[in-house]
């Protein structure tokens, strides 16, 4: 490793563009595997392993959210990044925004038996318009 920063920051800028075009679709969902640790769990103990996650990012199918990085905050040390990103929610058939949030996500990394970064844990904290909020439901 050239340098752990370095590696986080081209891991998890790697991590967002996985995620929104081949985490959410049945057939390629197995790429996430490079990124999430296989306990993957979130903050609000609803997702208690990666597969939770993997059914969970599957349970809208004619939607895609795309996540787009405004700032990365990365704590080498205690292998935390906080990133502040915009999702949004498009309809797959037209390309139509249907919904576009703000959102901060503190990711807890972890280096596994193979000296490869994983994402173990997320703490997600969305944008407080209850106009967009309801929308979610």
């Amino acid at each position: 490793m050239e340098s752990l920063y370095s590696d986080i920051v081209r891991f998890m800028e790697e991590y967002f563009i996985a995620y929104s075009q081949y985490g959410q679709l049945p057939e390629t969902q197995h790429v996430m595997d490079k990124f999430y640790a296989p306990n993957l769990t979130f903050d609000d103990d609803v997702v208690k392993s990666r597969a939770e996650w993997y059914e969970r990012c599957l349970a809208h199918p004619a939607i895609q959210d795309k996540l787009s990085v405004e700032h990365l905050i990365v704590d080498e040390k205690q292998k935390e990044v906080g990133a502040l990103l915009k999702t949004q929610a498009i309809e797959r058939a037209t390309g139509e925004v249907l919904l576009e949030l703000k959102m901060n996500v503190l990711y807890s990394l972890r280096i596994d038996a193979d000296n490869d970064i994983k994402i173990a844990k997320v703490k997600v904290f969305l944008e407080s318009d209850p106009r967009k909020a309801a929308r979610l439901v």
